[in-house]
This record gives structure tokens, sequence and C-alpha cells, in this order.
């Protein structure tokens, strides 16, 4: 592949307009007997090497910036070479002012051969400015005189080869601003809307490329995407890479999301103060409790059923609960510790969810192999009514409590008896997933259940 790049040359005094081809090809040259760089040794008759040089350091920065966005590092990938030449002149030698602005012409040539890109018909002229300072920064492309009569020498071009360009694709690349300082865009107008109007006539597309640096060309002329170089070995390590992270990835995922083991645990281990009442130390359901002055504490109650044998708490009384919660996977809490909730529902009252922290730790010993053992005290409203709680968990860490409530109570909106009990629980299995739930009667009876 060779690559061109037509460059307008125009004196400053308007004199000396012509127009070479840079010509950038994968062939190099012989040896230069002064032992200049091959890639740039040919320019060197035409008093182009000093800005060839320019234009070499500018487009191995092009080339490593691509080379860093590698995956599997910066060696692996390659370019095709490029060497540098142009086309005959008209005149000998160009002077310093004509060299400079060349400077774009030859940069787009070199890159367009490197990265195997043939973007069409190409006019470029602009002066190549390598940044001073230190670090990696973005090559600027500055503004050159002469700028209108380059624009004619383009639209002599296009009046020439009419015919030979009919469905061709032309660009010019052209700096961003003029030697003053204005838009380039802006001050030559006329002449930019003319040459789109005569290639039009002849059948071609032209695009005009206003650039402050060389990364501004990409979208016109690229993509120049490197590609990575695929060996045996490289595509062993990349799966051996990708597989690493896919397992890293799901076990990730398994413990983020591990199941979560709840449990109700004996209240009568966690307390002491029941003051001679027979409750049964193996029970590991909630347990009535009541104020007891005395002692400023919570004395345990006996249990107590309906006909039916459903619990029945007194209208006043306190609910003690003990819960612990295991991990389905080891380590899964280290991740991602669960959330702990305790849902209330009832067949006349709205639903209520409240956080852990109602919840306090055991301050007796914990259960075996627990990940959390907590207790908590819930007093129980002077309403006749049948109750059911639950205690669910999850380690969503997304999940906003208000907004949980509302969405359960717009569930049960129409609903009534059972029903309401029935959908609260296939919601909080659907939304949260862990739950364990105690169901009881609420009565104002005292003789129901003697003390």
């Amino acid at each position: 592949m060779i690559a061109r790049v037509f460059v307008p040359l125009v004196g400053a005094n308007g004199e000396s307009a012509q127009v070479f081809e840079a010509i950038a090809g994968d062939i190099a040259p012989e040896a230069h007997p002064a032992r200049l760089l091959p890639q740039i040794s040919e320019l060197f008759d035409f008093g182009l090497y000093g800005i060839g040089q320019t234009v070499r350091e500018a487009v191995s920065r092009f080339v490593d910036a691509r080379r860093a966005k590698l995956w599997l590092g910066r060696r692996n990938g390659r370019v095709n070479p490029w060497n540098l030449r142009i086309s005959d002149l008209q005149i000998g030698r160009l002077s310093d002012e004509n060299a400079r602005s060349a400077g774009l012409g030859l940069a787009l040539a070199a890159i367009c051969q490197a990265f195997g890109r043939d973007p069409g018909v190409v006019f470029a002229t602009g002066e190549i400015k390598l940044p001073g300072g230190p670090g990696a920064p973005v090559v600027a492309v500055g503004p050159v005189d002469g700028l209108r009569g380059k624009l004619m020498l383009v639209g002599d071009y296009i009046v020439q080869h009419r015919k030979a360009l009919a469905g061709a694709r032309m660009t010019v690349v052209l700096p961003s601003t003029t030697p003053d300082g204005r838009s380039l865009a802006a001050a030559e107008a006329s002449t930019l809307q003319r040459l789109k109007t005569e290639a039009s006539d002849a059948g071609a597309a032209l695009d005009f490329v206003f650039a402050d640096t060389l990364d501004g060309v990409e979208e016109a002329l690229g993509p120049f995407a490197m590609h990575e170089i695929v060996t045996p070995k490289r595509a062993i390590g990349l799966g051996a890479a990708v597989c690493a992270l896919a397992l890293l990835f799901t076990a990730w995922t398994a413990l983020a999301h591990a199941p979560i083991e709840l449990a109700w645990a004996p209240v009568t281990a966690a307390a002491a103060q029941t003051r001679g009442i027979q409750v049964d130390a193996g029970d590991t359901e909630p347990q009535r409790a009541r104020y007891d002055s005395a002692t400023d504490k919570l004395q345990l109650l006996s249990d107590c059923f309906d006909e039916q044998r459903q619990p029945l708490v007194i209208g006043g009384e306190t609910l003690l609960m003990r819960v612990t919660a295991r991990d389905g996977l080891p380590f899964a809490s280290k991740l991602r510790p669960p959330r702990i909730f305790i849902a209330a529902v009832s067949r006349a009252a709205d639903p209520v969810i409240l956080d852990a922290d109602h919840f306090h730790p055991q301050s007796a010993a914990p259960a075996s192999d627990a990940t959390l053992d907590l207790m908590t005290a819930i007093p129980i409203e002077p309403v006749e009514d049948e109750v059911r709680l639950f205690v669910v968990a999850t380690r969503d860490p997304s999940i906003e409590l208000s907004a949980l409530q509302a969405d359960l109570r717009k569930h049960l909106q129409g609903l009534s008896g059972a029903a309401v009990l029935t959908t609260t629980e296939s919601f909080l299995q659907d939304r949260l997933g862990a739950e364990i739930e105690y169901q009881f009667k609420v009565t104002n009876d005292r003789s129901l259940c003697p003390a």
C-alpha cells in the first residue's frame, strides 16, 4: 500500500504556487551517504529533512498513544512500516516557510500508511508543533500563511480532474485558525463554499477538517486503531486471564448473593429474669413478656394459645424475639453483611416495615456459627386483631425501606382478611428472599391468658 496526500504550496508573497504529493510507502530507500534516518532521508534533497524529523516524532507520538490502548501490552501491536518521499517539485528546494506548512501533509501520509487507511483524495496544509513540556501532550497543528492561494490550488485540481473525481471522496485538512487568530472557517467562508460547489458539480463529496491537534483528523480519516497480535502463547494467556476474571466474578456474585438462613432462637437462653415462670427452654418462637416496674426489666410470661392452638398475646404486653442469621456460603457476610427487617401486617391495620435498628446484639453467649444473633422487643397495641410478623433478610444494599413499604401497601390495596397475610408473605419472598414468620392473635381479655 502507498498513502498519498496532496500538499498545496504558496509563498507569503503569493508566488511559487504548486501542489506536490507527500507519499508514504513500506519500501525503505537505499542507505544515504550521510547516514540520514531512512524513513525521511529522501526528503533531504528538497529541503524537507528538518521538518521530516518533526513529522517523524509527531507520528511516533500518535502511534504510541494508540499502542497504550492495547489490552495485552504496548508491544502486542504493530503498524505498517512507512518511509516518506515526495513527488517532483517545480523548484529544487523549499523555503523554510513552505517546508513548515508541508508538515501536516507529510504527517497524514505517514499515519495513513502506518495504519493501512485509504482516505481518498486528501489535501493538507498546516504546521506540526511538538509539545514543549514534559509528559505526552497532543501534537498541535499550527496556522500557516497563504491559505487563500492554497485553497485556489485545490479548486484548480477539482476543475482539472472533474471527470476522474465523479463519485470520489475529497477531504481538505486545515488549521482551525488563521495566523492572526481568527477562525479559518469564518475567514475563508466564501472560498470554502465555492470549493464545495465546484466539487458537487464534479460529482464528488468534499469535506473540510479544521484541526487544532493531529488527533483531530481521526474522525474524518480514521479510525486509526492498532490491532492486537494474536499468537498461541498470547491467546492462551488471554484465555487464562479471562477465565480467572470469570471465576473471580462468579465467586464475587455467589458471595454477594449468598442465601441467608434465618431462624428463631430460644429467648430464655438470653433472659435470666423469668422469676419462676414456667417457660419451655427449648421453645424457639417469640415469647410474651410484661414490664416489671420493681426490677425495671421485662418479665417473661408463659405461652398462651386459643382453642385452635394459635398463640395469644394480651394487648399492652411485649413480644420478645431472638433471631439468628447464618451464611449460606462461608465468608459471604465479609463481602456483604445481611440487612435485617421486621414487617408487621394484620387484617385491620396498614403494614409496617422496620429496619434492623430495632434489633440489638445478643449480650449472652451467641448461638454457635451464627453470623448475627439479635434480640428485639415489640410492644403490642391493645387492639384485637390477627397479626403476622415477618423477619426478612437481604444482601442488597440498594433496598430503600420507604419505597419497599409503599410498594407493599400498594399491593395490599383492596384486599382484606387472610388475603392480606398471604399476599404480604409472597411479596416479601419475591423482593427480599429469606424470611421467617410468626402469627398470633391480640386480645384484650386477660382471662384467656392467666398470669
